[in-house]
């Protein structure tokens, strides 16, 4: 259908690539600051090997990448964002590749991912209806009993209704020149099903809260390949 609102991720990416560049390196996104950024980067070391490779799938401008790559692990990041990549690649950062690949090329042949890896990890990067492609694609190319992490939203802090469906990111609260963007909003009880349609197993559900508040920062979901 040419009007799947997922049709317009990619063109809202690369035109709001900039302003995303320039607000996550400038700190300018809370709920990042408030521990998000330090969650992820948690879950994806925790039990990672000596020498471990980590799949960054949806990269965007590499901040993760050049994080791991700080602690010494070899990441290879991907997104179909081309300006996002560019702006990766321009910043450098042990230890860290790129390349453009978006979900669709992926899934079809996982192969184009490299590989292998002992995690594979989506921050804030599964904002299609159709998620279980990517996830699929990505845990084909891990080592035996490697991870996949997934950081997202955390549904109870989007607001009503409770129920799958297309939503519209506004950036509200975040400096800079952004251009909406569509996502798909996915109860808990959705993603537990996608992550077993992708033929993984969910081993840990991670919920980071406020140090402040006290409310719910994301949704962190662990699982291995079956």
């Amino acid at each position: 259908m040419t009007d799947r609102p997922a049709l317009r991720l990619v063109p809202t990416w690369t035109r709001n690539a900039e302003a995303w560049t320039a607000a996550v390196r400038e700190g300018n996104i809370p709920s990042r600051r408030a521990g998000t950024d330090a969650a992820v980067v948690e879950a994806v070391v925790g039990g990672l090997p000596p020498a471990g490779r980590v799949l960054d799938v949806g990269c965007g401008e590499g901040w993760l990448a050049r994080a791991l790559g700080a602690l010494g692990v070899s990441v290879h990041g991907v997104d179909a964002s081309a300006p996002l990549v560019e702006a990766a690649r321009a910043e450098g950062g042990a230890g860290a590749t790129y390349d453009v690949l978006d979900y669709e090329a992926a899934a079809a042949d996982p192969d184009r991912l490299g590989g292998p890896y002992d995690v594979a990890v989506f921050n804030f990067s599964l904002l299609d209806d159709r998620a279980a492609a990517p996830l699929r694609a990505a845990a084909a190319v891990l080592e035996r009993g490697g991870r996949v992490v997934v950081q997202t939203v955390h549904p109870l802090t989007a607001g009503a209704p409770y129920a799958d469906g297309w939503r519209e990111e506004t950036f509200d609260g975040v400096e800079g020149d952004f251009e909406p963007m569509p996502w798909f909003f996915r109860t808990l009880g959705s993603w537990v099903r996608v992550v077993m349609a992708a033929g993984l197993r969910l081993t840990e559900v991670v919920e980071p809260t406020d140090p402040e508040t006290g409310a719910p920062l994301s949704l962190i979901l662990v699982a291995e390949a079956v």
